[in-house]
């Protein structure tokens, strides 16, 4: 991986750290912020369910778990890059935020 690669890997996941601490706190939440008409409007997905299901996971509690892990958040990249207009998850909830 070279040094862009790594740039870009840390500042995805200090924006994702950013947004697990709001999530933790109560000030985010996942279901509001990735909502039916957010998914249909930018993805191929017709809400949260479906979206979780693709990427292996069974309650929008284990979101935030789930992409702390670097292979699972490049899982969730590729997913969102193949079914959206996004081509990474934090830019998807980088837009959703600001809806």
């Amino acid at each position: 991986m070279g040094w862009m690669d790594q740039l870009k890997a840390n500042f995805s996941f200090s924006e994702l750290t950013s947004l697990y601490q709001a999530y933790q706190k109560g000030d985010l939440d996942v279901k509001a912020l990735l909502n039916n008409d957010f998914l249909q409007k930018y993805t191929d997905f017709q809400n949260l369910d479906e979206f979780m299901a693709k990427l292996g996971i069974q309650n929008e509690n284990q979101i935030f778990d789930f992409l702390k892990d670097r292979p699972n958040r490049q899982k969730a990249d590729q997913v969102v890059n193949e079914h959206s207009q996004f081509d990474s998850v934090i830019s998807m909830m980088k837009k959703a935020l600001q809806k």
